[in-house]
């Protein structure tokens, strides 16, 4: 792992939540929410904000739980991830995520005769059967969660610079927090701006709004090409060094 987003740090961490909270389940269904709902400014904002609050605390449960498996298995690999073999394997996975990268961008996905903003539609059918039911807005949200957290790249990586620093599964547990709060802060902001503003933030809301639709999916496809790029920098030379010992 430490070859894999070695220093990073904390910056790395912050850079990756805010990707993070341009997603369709942190940033998008929100929006929708605030623009679509209909009902008094105050109950749309606070039904979006339990929204947020299910959501955070859907990824902070989930990251705390790969952490407990992650930190122990770090431990036990540790001498396996410097092996030439390790380099070889990462470099591979940082040239598939550049090709994946490549392969999720609207434009490509245009060109194969699809519709990358589908899927964006369909969490808008949901939002609109769940906006009155305070027990479906949360299973709105852990369904977001679930159906997002395997695909969400940065979220992953972002594990593994909190197993690399060293800080243990307690302290990863309170920088998971702030992890998460900075995932749903623009979401919160801008139910604080229906909240404050009423109708009269309708025209940014939907602004935004249609922005966000536009380019959830290139911003997932930008950080996915951006950590490949990274793995592949960190593990390419190591990586051709033993396929050239092999010939």
């Amino acid at each position: 792992m430490e070859q894999l987003m070695s220093a990073a740090g904390p910056l790395g961490l912050v850079v990756l939540a805010l990707i993070d909270s341009t997603s369709v389940g942190t940033l998008v269904i929100p929006l929708m929410m605030l623009v679509g709902s209909a009902g008094p400014a105050r109950r749309v904002a606070g039904r979006t904000v339990l929204y947020l609050l299910a959501i955070g605390a859907f990824y902070w449960v989930l990251g705390v739980l790969l952490l407990a498996g992650l930190l122990p298995l770090l431990e036990r690999a540790q001498g396996l991830l410097a092996t030439p073999a390790a380099s070889v394997l990462l470099a591979a996975i940082g040239a598939a995520l550049v090709v994946w990268s490549y392969r999720s961008d609207p434009a490509t996905i245009r060109k194969r005769g699809g519709d990358p903003e589908a899927s964006s539609r369909r969490w808008a059918e949901r939002v609109q059967r769940a906006a009155d039911s305070l027990r479906l807005l949360v299973g709105l949200a852990l369904l977001a969660g679930v159906v997002e957290a395997a695909s969400m790249i940065p979220y992953l990586a972002a594990m593994g610079i909190l197993a690399d620093m060293g800080v243990g599964l307690g302290g990863g547990a309170v920088i998971l927090m702030g992890y998460c709060a900075v995932m749903i802060a623009p979401g919160l902001l801008l139910a604080g701006a229906r909240m404050l503003a009423g109708s009269r933030a309708d025209a940014l809301l939907g602004r935004i709004h249609t922005w966000a639709i536009r380019n959830a999916a290139s911003a997932f496809s930008w950080a996915v090409g951006i950590i490949g790029v990274l793995i592949l920098l960190r593990t390419l030379g190591p990586a051709l060094g033993v396929l050239t010992a092999l010939r």
